[in-house]
């Protein structure tokens, strides 16, 4: 399930002499509070495009699960072109900016929207915009940051931007709530209004962040550049990354199924249904700002691939509340299984971005780092394109049920062979490795 963010390659050391003070840099707290905007923007619409694809647009879950995969699958391929072109470009803060906007202003025109088509294509111009200015919202932080500070730099940066989700999904929750206006009409209303938050990211970049740019160091590696074979055992982790991918869906297939299944509860009212979706969504929001710091302290103690595959076992755990939750009819019980769902959703993304992380960079030495890295969200990103397909095909054509049963057996098998990877052959010679 994705709100998934692809790795990024990691960034040199920031040029000129080092500050000696510990304050945070303007540069961080500029990027960070556009992190809070953008966030608060497209957090008030994500959560609610299902609802609107299926009730206002009669698509159907196949269309839902197309959309946000493309628009992943965009935002991966984007990211790869955007660190490699723009990260360290004298023009990277009107760069960032221009993402920034695309990414506003494709949501803020689905109030116009009457056809899936044309969402669509919004909703994949806005993720091509995420994808151009993520690599350069990295840059910027670590370029401003002095090297022994940038784990607090971008701590502050995620803190922020996941603080930005929960206040835009409250947003969302009020207006469907409390504007009075019909359900389809309260949708585009919040589309329309996102904009406000997101021009404000657009202003924080170009009015309050400085340019460092400065060129890339002459031992990067270009795109498409040949460089030394990964290893064996990251080849393999590869293969399991794909394995899991094929069941691994969009988190917006899985707010459609607990909203179906709480909208008799409510009465037959859609704003209840949607709203009560978006208290679950909100939850999900919150446990998964706060796993990744442990996940993080218990990635360095474990041994060998097993927090990776153990996350991967945890949506196993979720494909299973979602299809319990679908039996179980409405009421209570059904809000109460949602809520479990969403809780371990949050605890598996949470776990597993920083899991593959920590085990991956182990691995390779830095100079294969990036290529490491940039393979990963690419496969990351082709993987919640064919898994939202296969899920969202599944349960358009035969049922849900069957969608989440196919998606646990995928599951099931990526965190076997992941677990398998450490004994795949050697890391790389010449390097110690904790596998």
């Amino acid at each position: 399930m994705s709100s998934s963010h692809p790795p990024s390659e990691p960034l040199p050391e920031a040029s000129g002499t080092p500050r000696a003070d510990r304050r945070i840099p303007r540069d961080v707290w500029a990027i960070s509070f556009a992190s809070l905007f953008a966030d608060w923007g497209y957090e008030m619409v994500l959560p609610i495009l299902p609802f609107f694809l299926i009730y206002t647009l009669s698509a159907n879950p196949f269309i839902v699960g197309l959309v946000d995969g493309l628009a992943q699958f965009g935002q991966s391929a984007m990211s790869e072109v955007s660190g490699a072109l723009w990260a360290q470009s004298p023009q990277r803060r009107r760069t960032a900016a221009v993402g920034y906007a695309i990414t506003g202003i494709g949501h803020a025109l689905m109030a116009i929207a009457t056809v899936w088509p044309e969402v669509l294509i919004l909703r994949v111009s806005a993720w091509l915009g995420r994808g151009t200015r993520q690599p350069i919202k990295h840059a910027i932080v670590s370029n401003a940051s002095l090297a022994e500070h940038r784990g607090k730099s971008f701590g502050i940066e995620q803190a922020l931007d996941s603080l930005g989700a929960v206040v835009g999904t409250v947003v969302a929750i009020a207006v469907l709530l409390w504007s009075g206006l019909a359900f389809s009409d309260s949708f585009r209303l919040i589309f329309a209004i996102s904009i406000i938050p997101s021009a404000a990211a657009v202003a924080a970049v170009l009015l309050f962040v400085r340019d460092r740019a400065r060129r890339p160091s002459p031992s990067a590696s270009l795109p498409g550049a040949r460089g030394p074979p990964m290893p064996r055992r990251v080849q393999w982790f590869f293969a399991a990354e794909l394995v899991f991918g094929l069941g691994y869906f969009s988190i917006l297939l899985a707010l459609l199924r607990v909203g179906e299944s709480l909208l008799p509860s409510s009465g037959g009212s859609i704003e209840l249904a949607v709203a009560a979706s978006l208290v679950i969504y909100l939850l999900y929001n919150i446990v998964y700002t706060l796993v990744p710091f442990p996940a993080g302290h218990w990635a360095d103690r474990i041994p060998g691939a097993g927090l990776v595959a153990l996350s991967f076992a945890l949506f196993v755990v979720v494909d299973l509340l979602l299809i319990v939750g679908g039996e179980v009819g409405s009421g209570m019980l059904a809000f109460v299984i949602g809520v479990l769902a969403f809780t371990v959703a949050g605890i598996q993304i949470g776990v597993q971005g920083v899991a593959e992380l920590a085990w991956l960079s182990r691995q390779v030495h830095e100079g294969l780092a990036g290529r490491v890295f940039g393979r990963l969200g690419l496969i990351q990103g082709m993987a919640i394109l064919c898994g939202s397909l296969i899920a969202g095909a599944l349960w358009t054509y035969v049922s849900p049920a069957l969608a989440f049963e196919v998606s646990a057996v995928f599951c099931s098998a990526g965190a076997i062979l992941v677990a398998l990877a450490p004994r795949m052959g050697s890391s790389e010679p010449n390097r110690a490795v904790a596998a």
